[in-house]
């Protein structure tokens, strides 16, 4: 079911280990991220991954409810984000996965940042535009 296998794959998240994310991703994958802009292809989103890891101590996503109509799974979600000695910065996203044969092949993150600092959107904006 797409259902499941987008809220296992939330939950690799919080491994930080972009490796743990391969297998549930499309070779072809496209992520758009609000800030970040949009990332193409498994071996880029890997690589943006790696690079929040290692921008925060903690970085989870929490599916908070999901409704899945055939291959597409619409999700209301939550980011933590934290960096050491910091209190976590949880960042409400809707989230909108496109599953094909059991890979996520689209993901569309549409994130609430009214309370999330400007410094933080330029982070996700240099780590959205840079090429690995």
């Amino acid at each position: 079911m797409p259902r499941d296998l987008v809220q296992t794959f939330a939950g690799e998240i919080a491994s930080r280990d972009a490796r743990r994310l391969a297998p549930y991703l499309s070779e072809s994958v496209q992520a758009r991220f609000d800030v970040a802009g949009t990332v193409v292809g498994r071996a880029a989103l890997l690589a943006f991954w790696r690079r929040l890891f290692q921008s925060y101590a903690l970085f989870e996503l929490h599916i908070l409810k999901a409704v899945a109509e055939d291959d597409m799974v619409i999700a209301d979600s939550v980011y933590l984000l934290g960096k050491r000695g910091s209190d976590p910065m949880p960042v409400r996203a809707i989230t909108i996965f496109e599953v094909r044969q059991k890979l996520i092949t689209h993901w569309r993150d549409h994130a609430d940042l009214a309370e999330v600092p400007q410094a933080e959107m330029d982070r996700w904006r240099r780590l959205g535009a840079a090429r690995w």
